[in-house]
């Protein structure tokens, strides 16, 4: 199955997430920083597709992401950014950065499942 990592500094927004996927095909791993879901990539993990938040303490949703980058096993991984941002510079921004979609919270659970599912090719 298709390993899907979110990274969410809200405990909350983490729930919320599970309850969506838990009727999916794929294994979910979560985090509640950046910098622990970055380690466990570095030493290994292989997520196929990584929903990250943008605000976060510590290492932001961009930082995350650039430095998601320069790990070989997570050049091309499909990364969503998962926020309450909606500004179009941000976006831009997240696009120069390889991000592959931004989904913003309060998010619909339908849409959500349909970006998994449309970014891991599920049926």
């Amino acid at each position: 199955m298709p390993l899907v990592i979110f990274v969410d500094d809200s405990e909350t927004a983490l729930a919320s997430t599970r309850m969506v996927t838990d009727t999916m095909p794929i294994t979910v791993k979560q985090y509640l920083s950046a910098t622990d879901a970055l380690r466990d990539i570095k030493e290994g993990m292989t997520p196929d597709l990584i929903i990250t938040d943008m605000n976060m303490p510590v290492m932001n949703g961009f930082e995350f992401l650039q430095a998601l980058r320069t790990v070989p096993s997570t050049i091309r991984t499909p990364v969503l950014m998962l926020t309450t941002e909606t500004r179009d510079e941000l976006k831009q921004q997240g696009k120069a950065f390889g991000l592959t979609g931004w989904i913003v919270k309060p998010f619909n659970p339908a849409q959500l499942k349909q970006a998994i599912a449309r970014v891991l090719r599920l049926a």
